[in-house]
């Protein structure tokens, strides 16, 4: 899969979110430029050095006023630029806001607010063009009636990123963005199936599976095909609905200036969801030069509200691993979009970037609380919350300087991802390559993920394969020559390994009665998915640890089911060389640990907290959607202590405490005593001695 090295983003960014409002839509007249020199001047004083704008952001539905909006955000990159902020502008490629109803037309008013719904009705869209090619050409087409996709959690359509009438348009559109704008950045949003499997039945998709399988699209209810892993068509199938983001995105490159920055979607690419919605970073990043994770909802998280969107902290850290080594491999940078309401919560996102070596998008999502305005006008604003975490790293460049350190590699396996019904479930694949690199950050064991076997141990001594159930030959082959040249492969769950198989025996296709693949929409409005992505497996891989080979060990028990953890952490430091800074597992902290041409910096971060929100402003909500107003995330089950094994000078930072770190020598290193309540310390150790 190709990489675009040949335009980087090589600066630090600390990005915040720069909102479009319907009382913007007045420009030039009100007092809109005034408005944008205030903020613009909050922004710099907040130490902000990109700001995103969110905002009218089904952008297609703002076709008659393409001019006046290039005309406001290039007003807005030329007062950020009078202090050398950039602008990025963000916005959704593919959706589009569409009514049938009254009720519709509200939810997307009330639900949608964030996007700035300007959005037409099916009159008036039917005879949108642009450059004289009607929009609803360009439509997705649902495989189950061919009729266009709907997408009811937004009430909106969709138009297909394969579609070469689509691409045109959306091309020349960018070019003229950037154009008119002055703006620095773009990040091209939504080139993601949203619907999962429903789409995309077009003329254009049917016809590469055609190209590529020899076969015609089968009707939804054939089970020989839809959701059976077994047939080589469908696993095409899945393979070309990745590959139409990545040909979109090698196309909108070539539109662009070089090096322009883009970047795209930040939906994550390790999770069960990942092959429904055909997200994946690496396919992003063959037109892209900046790699996107979004923190979807409350971080940390809230567990009270089963309306709102929590995920685990450990899950922030293994998806951004995924991410991470996208853009290491492409040479370039990523950056996580993290929502928050209060400073709290946006210290918490930060910490999350800069622990796993990415840059912070920082943004309220006001409109999403269902509060009116003029309460969200009590709220604070972006410029309010990110002043001291922003300020922290304009202040401590040193402490967010060099590559993530990594003895360890955890295997990513595609052909397991998207060639196995094991791949697609919620609680298959990818939950174990969660969990795996979840316990290794728990235990201080430094890791990257992996994507290539490597040639050698000079940079990883061993190699950890969670469930890798399908392996192809040059695959098995590179990791035969790895272990040949003297590295260690850990293998754990159902298995392609030879030597080491589970007992497990894995169902790969989907066996349910018609209608019942493709999710539903029970309520009118949100889109459920089917059963069977929710599906558990049976339990197996009865015994222990083994070695089949030397260099090779084996447990057959997945990673999810967290069984003889203990022996597989015991193998990775066993294999291991030691290094100069040994950080010990501190209770309660994920850690992860970077090496600079001065120094080496690690970064621990509280995985549970006890979150509070402001009870009074969500009792009179008016509808719920992914976020709560955090004010208090305070660290649980820790300790408060770090130990570290190392001869060289230390110095400790705890950015949101008023008190420092507290450093206690020791014979073999150091403790270190944080503040009360420290959720996130920072520990430089100075090379030169």
């Amino acid at each position: 899969m190709a990489s675009n090295t040949g335009c980087k983003v090589i600066s630090v960014e600390r990005i915040a979110t720069w909102w479009i409002r319907w009382e913007d839509l007045e420009w030039p007249g009100g007092d809109v430029s005034e408005r944008i020199k205030r903020r613009a001047g909050a922004f710099a004083e907040a130490q902000v050095s990109a700001a995103m704008i969110f905002g009218a952001h089904f952008r297609w539905d703002f076709l008659p006023m393409f001019t006046q909006l290039n005309d406001y955000i290039a007003f807005v990159a030329e007062e950020l630029h009078k202090y050398g902020i950039k602008l990025f502008d963000h916005h959704s490629v593919t959706l589009t806001h569409r009514y049938r109803t009254k009720e519709q037309l509200r939810r997307i008013m009330l639900d949608s607010a964030p996007h700035l719904p300007l959005c037409p009705s099916f009159e008036a869209a039917e005879s949108w063009r642009y450059k004289g090619t009607l929009l609803n050409d360009w439509r997705m087409l649902d495989v189950r009636d061919y009729k266009p996709v709907y997408l009811p959690q937004y009430m909106a359509e969709s138009f297909c990123y394969r579609n070469p009438g689509f691409i045109s348009a959306y091309t020349d559109y960018a070019a003229r963005l950037v154009r008119d704008t002055g703006i620095d950045g773009l990040s091209a949003d939504d080139t993601v199936h949203m619907g999962g499997y429903i789409s995309c039945g077009c003329e254009y998709c049917r016809a590469e599976l055609k190209r590529r399988s020899g076969t015609e699209l089968p009707p939804a209810g054939d089970n020989s095909f839809w959701g059976n892993w077994d047939n080589p068509a469908w696993r095409d199938w899945i393979d070309l609905r990745f590959d139409a983001a990545g040909e979109f995105f090698r196309r909108l490159k070539a539109a662009l200036p070089e090096g322009f920055m883009l970047t795209a979607c930040g939906g994550a690419s390790a999770s069960g969801y990942s092959v429904a919605a055909a997200s994946d970073a690496r396919q992003f990043i063959r037109g892209c030069n900046y790699v996107n994770m979004e923190l979807v909802g409350n971080t940390p998280p809230y567990k009270h509200d089963p309306l709102t969107v929590n995920v685990p902290m450990r899950q922030r850290f293994t998806n951004s691993s995924h991410h991470y080594a996208v853009a290491r491999g492409a040479g370039t940078r990523f950056f996580n979009t993290g929502f928050a309401h209060s400073a709290v919560s946006a210290d918490c996102v930060w910490a999350i970037c800069k622990a796993m070596g990415g840059d912070a998008w920082i943004g309220t999502l006001k409109s999403r609380l269902g509060l009116p305005r003029r309460v969200l006008d009590t709220l604070p604003n972006e410029e309010d919350i990110v002043n001291i975490a922003f300020g922290f790293e304009k202040a401590h460049p040193e402490l967010f300087e060099g590559e993530l350190l990594a003895g360890v590699g955890v295997y990513f396996s595609y052909e397991t991802r998207n060639h196995t019904l094991f791949g697609s479930l919620f609680s298959g694949y990818c939950e174990d390559y969660n969990q795996t690199l979840a316990l290794l950050f728990r235990h201080a064991v430094c890791a990257h993920t992996l994507f290539e076997f490597p040639e050698n141990t000079e940079e990883y001594a061993a190699v950890l394969l969670p469930s890798a159930a399908r392996m192809s030959a040059e695959e098995t082959k590179a990791m035969v020559k790895y272990i040949a040249a003297g590295g260690t492969v850990i293998v754990t769950g159902p298995s392609a390994v030879p030597g080491c198989e589970s007992g497990r025996v894995l169902p790969n296709r989907v066996d349910v009665p018609e209608g019942e693949f493709f999710p539903s929409v029970p309520d009118g409005v949100h889109l459920r998915s089917p059963a069977w992505l929710k599906a558990k497996l049976p339990a197996g891989g009865e015994g222990g640890w083994s070695s089949p080979r030397r260099g090779l060990y084996y447990h057959p028990a997945r990673a999810s089911e967290g069984r003889d953890e203990e022996e597989l952490i015991k193998l990775c430091r066993e294999a291991v060389l030691p290094s100069p800074v040994r950080v010990l597992p501190a209770k309660g902290f994920l850690t992860t640990v970077f090496e600079s041409d001065k120094y080496f910096i690690a970064h621990l971060l509280v995985e549970e907290y006890d979150v509070e929100i402001d009870r009074e402003l969500d009792a009179v909500r008016t509808h719920r959607s992914r976020v709560n107003i955090i004010t208090k995330a305070e660290p649980a089950g820790t300790d408060g202590e770090i130990r570290i094994q190392t001869h060289l000078p230390l110095r400790a930072y705890a950015p949101f405490s008023d008190d420092g770190p507290v450093i206690m020598p020791g014979a073999d290193g150091y403790t270190v005593r944080l503040p009360e309540c420290c959720a996130y310390a920072i520990l430089r150790f100075d090379k030169q001695v």
